[in-house]
């Protein structure tokens, strides 16, 4: 019986930490926020992670310690509750997330985020190169990127939203990154104005210019935007070399894509794409519709992130297609693979 309940000591701690931590997350949030801090990740090192998902070492590992970070996640969840957090990321990077949404429940509860494009990217990614973030959010493929090009390179992030924009100007200030530019617009096919739905709740972010697909993403309301062709962004700000671009639009990366061909082609830069059915067909197209413009119409090969490795492989016929999908001109292709 006492080694029963000595293997128990683990969980009861456990249980005691998660009433004592909740407890001053809602009653005293600087003392909240210090234990939070005090149960964070310590160090997470960038790898390949076959099979990962949204708060994966939750979900899957359940782990002692994001179990108690996970019950803090929950609390502020279901108290609705704005608790700022800074969680130490790679590279060395500083990122300043809201408990309680989809971006903390990664950083934070479990550690990680898109490991394995983040590990492919990175093997990509090189001092002096250019890369163009559609979507950028709160700036995490951002804040990464411009890491790894350094000072001689670019990072342009488009994010039309101004509340994920003060976030993402605010990461980028706190890591004090000199290389990149934010541009206030949604890239689209045709230049003017779109309703931009904001998203609320645990998907807080999920903003799109079509429908909302996620159930636990209420709308918090609309917010009216400029719309630019990404070709006349890159000629306003006299951009002359184009390596990688990412494209994570929820459910618009075709009327990006349309409105980049001058560049697509003159450049030839590598993309990868966020490739969700749902979110393409609430406007008006599909994943099979994305992959065959971007193989027939724009010269493309297309790889996808292997549930089995987290490595990229070339697309067959029969390979299911990953959250995020990676287009490479077929000129490059043995190269890029080569590297990956």
């Amino acid at each position: 019986m006492w080694a029963h309940h000595r293997r128990n000591i683990p969980y009861q701690v456990g249980r005691w930490l998660d009433k004592a931590g909740c407890a001053l997350i809602s009653g005293v949030p600087p003392l909240g926020r210090l234990y939070a801090n005090l149960i964070a990740r310590r160090g997470v090192r960038l790898e390949r992670y076959p099979g990962w998902t949204f708060g994966a070492e939750y979900y899957i590992e359940r782990t002692w310690g994001s179990l108690r970070r996970a019950k803090l996640w929950d609390h502020a969840v279901e108290r609705r509750l704005e608790v700022p957090l800074t969680v130490k990321w790679y590279d060395g990077l500083k990122v300043d997330v809201m408990l309680g949404n989809d971006h903390s429940l990664c950083l934070y509860v479990g550690g990680t985020f898109e490991p394995n494009e983040l590990f492919f990217l990175g093997q990509i990614l090189k001092p002096g190169m250019t890369m163009l973030d559609v979507g950028a959010n709160e700036g995490l493929y951002t804040l990464f990127s411009a890491k790894r090009v350094g000072a001689a390179g670019r990072v342009v992030a488009f994010e039309p939203s101004s509340r994920e924009r003060r976030k993402l100007q605010h990461n980028v200030t706190r890591n004090k990154l000199g290389n990149v530019t934010v541009v206030p617009v949604a890239v689209g096919s045709n230049e003017g104005t779109a309703a931009l739905q904001i998203a609320s709740g645990v998907h807080s972010g999920h903003n799109t210019l079509g429908a909302l697909v996620h159930d636990d993403a209420p709308s918090a309301g609309v917010e009216h935007v400029p719309v630019e062709r990404l070709d006349s962004v890159v000629d306003r700000l006299g951009i002359a070399q184009v390596d990688v671009i990412k494209i994570d639009v929820e459910g618009a990366e075709m009327h990006v894509l349309e409105g980049a061909r001058r560049t697509l082609s003159s450049q030839r830069p590598m993309l990868m794409v966020e490739a969700n059915d749902e979110a393409l067909r609430a406007q008006g197209a599909s994943i099979d519709a994305l992959i065959a413009c971007l193989r027939g119409e724009l010269g493309y090969d297309i790889l996808v992130f292997s549930p089995v490795t987290g490595g990229v492989e070339p697309m067959g016929d029969d390979s299911p297609v990953s959250d995020n999908i990676v287009a490479v001109p077929s000129e490059r292709r043995s190269g890029i693979l080569a590297h990956a």
